[in-house]
């Protein structure tokens, strides 16, 4: 039996504490779409009877069920530093995910310069701006659409990551004039 949460708007609707309760008793918690830009908070007690509270942006919280994997799915978009931090925080609280935390390879990655026109975007819209959390989701997700976007697979390959990715930046300086970002360095990042 499988059973699915989804949100029938934006926004914070509870999703995460429905998860949460639902993944006590789950073999396998997905994420299928969305990024880092929110997230929830779970509060356990731990074996000593302390409170231990982790915060989730991007990793499916059925990872507090010991017993369950997470998959973070391919209509996700991972801001690849954020995930490893956000990996790093679970861990040092005491959460293992180790073995049992997978990421399709057909996830499409948010790059810094994502969360850089996202604040671009802000400003063109002037007064009538969203309010984005400036993660740069809404960039990512157009790059996907405009099939301009990459892949975690497209980081496998060295070479062929540093010609897209430089072909991926010149595309979003010519809509939005060239900002300050340094392109190298974010190819060396990623090797």
């Amino acid at each position: 039996m499988a059973t699915v949460v989804l949100g029938s708007q934006w926004g914070d609707e509870g999703k995460g504490k429905l998860v949460d309760i639902l993944a006590q008793a789950t073999d396998v918690c997905c994420r299928c779409a969305g990024g880092n830009n929110a997230g929830h908070t779970i509060v356990i007690k731990d074996p000593n009877g302390q409170k231990v509270m982790y915060d989730f942006h991007l990793l499916p919280s059925g990872l507090i069920n010991p017993h369950c994997v997470g998959i973070i799915g391919s209509g996700v978009v991972i801001h690849v530093p954020s995930f490893f931090a956000e990996l790093d925080k679970l861990q040092e609280k005491g959460l293992d995910c180790t073995g049992r935390l997978f990421i399709s390879d057909r996830a499409h990655v948010v790059f810094d310069f994502h969360q850089i026109v996202d604040g671009l975007k802000e400003v063109e819209l002037g007064g009538k701006s969203i309010g984005t959390t400036k993660k740069g989701i809404g960039p990512a997700y157009s790059s996907k659409a405009s099939r301009s976007g990459m892949r975690i697979h497209h980081l496998f390959n060295e070479e062929a990551f540093a010609a897209k990715f430089r072909q991926l930046v010149e595309g979003r300086f010519k809509r939005y004039g060239h900002f300050e970002y340094d392109t190298e360095g974010e190819i060396e990042r990623y090797k």
